[in-house]
C-alpha cells in the first residue's frame, strides 16, 4: 500500500512492533497537538473549551478515519483506569488533556466530586461516539457535520 518493499521498512525499524510504536507516536502527537491548540486558545472559559475540544476530537478523527481505526479500534489492552472514582492513564495524553478539561468544566459548574469519573466518561463517549459515527458514514448529514456536534454538545453539556 506505501508503494515500497517489504523489506524497506526493516532498514528503518527492527522489528513491526517498533514500526507500529513509531505509527503510534506519530498519530497521538498529532491528535494532541490538534487538542492542545483548543485549551491554549480557550483557557478561560470552561465551557467553551469544552465545546470546542469536543468539536476538535470530532473534526480531528472524521478528516483522519485512519487515525481513527488506528488509534482506537483496533483491539488494545486499556491504558485508562477507574481507580477510586477517578480516571487515570499514563498511556494517553490526548485523552489527559479531554479530562483534565472535562474536570475545570465540572468544577465550574459545581458537579460533585464523586460523578467527576461517569460524567467525564459520558463526555468522552459522546464524542468518540459522534467521531466515529460521522467518519464511518454511520448517518448521513446535509450540513456542516461540526454545526451539528456543536448542537449536540451544547444541549448535552448543560447539567
Amino acid at each position: 500500500m506505501c508503494n515500497v518493499s517489504h523489506a524497506a521498512p526493516y532498514k528503518h525499524f527492527k522489528n513491526k512492533e517498533e514500526l507500529i510504536g513509531a505509527i503510534s507516536e506519530y498519530v497521538f502527537n498529532n491528535f494532541k497537538s490538534s487538542l492542545k491548540e483548543v485549551t491554549e486558545k480557550y483557557k478561560d472559559d470552561p465551557y467553551e473549551r469544552i465545546i470546542e475540544l469536543g468539536k476538535q476530537y470530532v473534526w480531528f478523527m472524521v478528516e483522519n478515519p485512519d487515525y481513527l481505526k488506528f488509534a482506537f479500534l483496533t483491539k488494545c489492552e486499556s491504558g485508562i483506569i477507574i481507580e477510586e472514582n477517578e480516571l487515570k492513564s499514563e498511556e494517553y495524553i490526548a485523552f489527559n488533556l479531554f479530562k483534565d478539561c472535562a474536570l475545570d468544566f465540572l468544577k465550574s459548574i459545581n458537579v460533585k466530586k464523586e460523578d467527576y469519573a461517569q460524567d467525564i466518561i459520558a463526555m468522552w463517549s459522546m464524542v468518540h461516539g459522534l467521531a466515529t459515527m460521522l467518519s464511518y458514514k454511520t448517518f448521513s448529514y446535509e450540513g456542516d457535520y461540526l454545526q451539528l456536534v456543536e448542537k449536540i454538545l451544547r444541549k448535552n453539556l448543560s447539567f
